[in-house]
């Protein structure tokens, strides 16, 4: 599987290819809009989400709404295409990629790096993550995300039970299902919004129904770890990833998880692992927790250098959120989905949906005697 990602912030529109998809799946645009909707929304984004509404275009890779097998082409257009900062601009901001592109690629504008660099990039990798969660729902996989904390507010209490935790999620506007701290969440954000500031925090996505044996432990880079780690360290101002428990403080022996048996079925009486043992998916439901450093682009202005002249000078504020934490978590969901999509079809395959269908279906829990050291020549 390959993905690749084109198009400028204030271009014509961003355009993903998804390379690998298996034939025979039918497709559900609506629901793609409808992610794209989450990842627009949240407290504390800024104006240019008011100017954009994003529909996701399959360009190629369909025949009457079903995959063909063929790369998946998919646009989003954009409707905020004037660049908010008129001439060229010498000035970087301190958190941006502004001046170290600029010691890399030398183009006297500020501007040209912003367009690149800009989050909109992940509007079209958001609707590829969108169908990749089409494919796992079509096996019983079942995504969802949430905000834990936004500055110094954080969510200690949340429902187990997934359906209630999505609807207290989306009846709060900060994408946190605690309505008491989704509150105060947005109090903080409305301190930063007064103080020309902004804030981060951090946003969890969890896999459920995840089958075993997903990921590898023979290269190091296939393990399913290391693939969360690249992923989701490419989403914008994530700074951290953490895989399942964050209680690194406890003994072994209350931090691992034992094992038990329920109607001849292995189970387990607790996730502090995530999902993942090894490299590999264990069953459990795959917990990732990614922490958000606050937006660089600050209306109080920080203290930079104008390159031009070389003399100090303030931060230019660049039209930009507050708080992008409810966004960036809708963006991690679809992260989640495209890793678990790329080893999910390694495993089964990714030639027609029957057949790996088929396939799935016919894995049975393993026997441990299952007859493979009783060859002759051994």
């Amino acid at each position: 599987m390959k993905i690749t990602v084109g198009g400028d912030s204030h271009g014509r529109s961003m355009i993903g290819v998804l390379e690998g998809m298996p034939a025979g799946m039918r497709v559900d645009v609506e629901k793609i809009d409808l992610m794209l909707r989450r990842r627009r929304g949240g407290f504390g984004r800024g104006e240019r989400m008011k100017l954009e509404d994003d529909h996701a275009e399959i360009v190629a890779g369909l025949w009457k709404g079903v995959t063909t097998g063929a790369p998946i082409v998919i646009a989003v257009n954009n409707k905020g295409r004037a660049n908010p900062v008129s001439g060229v601009r010498s000035v970087p901001r301190p958190g941006h990629v502004d001046y170290a592109a600029w010691r890399r690629y030398k183009l006297s504008d500020l501007n040209a790096y912003a367009e690149r660099s800009s989050a909109r990039w992940t509007v079209v990798f958001t609707a590829l993550g969108a169908l990749a969660k089409q494919f796992l729902e079509s096996f019983e996989i079942i995504l969802y995300s949430y905000v834990c904390s936004i500055g110094r507010v954080k969510a200690e209490n949340v429902p187990d039970e997934r359906s209630e935790l999505i609807k207290r999620r989306d009846a709060s506007r900060v994408y946190c299902p605690n309505s008491d701290v989704s509150d105060r969440m947005c109090m903080e954000i409305e301190k930063a919004m007064s103080a020309g500031d902004s804030l981060g925090g951090s946003f969890r996505v969890v896999a459920e129904n995840v089958p075993a044996g997903l990921g590898s432990y023979s290269d190091i880079f296939e393990k399913l770890d290391s693939k969360i780690g690249a992923y989701f360290m490419s989403i914008p101002a994530v700074k951290g990833v953490f895989i399942g428990s964050e209680k690194t403080d406890l003994f072994g022996s209350s931090y691992h998880d034992p094992f038990d048996v329920e109607k001849g079925i292995v189970v387990r009486k607790s996730n502090n692992a995530g999902g993942i043992e090894g490299g590999i998916t264990n069953g459990e439901s795959i917990i990732v927790t990614a922490y958000v450093k606050p937006v660089p682009t600050l209306k109080a202005g920080l203290q930079s250098v104008d390159l031009r002249s070389m003399k100090k000078s303030t931060a230019p504020y660049v039209r930009s959120d507050v708080c992008v934490v409810p966004a960036a978590s809708v963006v991690g969901e679809a992260t989640l989905a495209l890793i678990l999509l790329e080893v999910f079809l390694k495993r089964y395959g990714d030639d027609n949906m029957k057949d790996i269908r088929r396939r799935y279906r016919n894995e049975v829990i393993p026997r441990w005697d299952d007859g493979f050291w009783k060859d002759d020549d051994r």
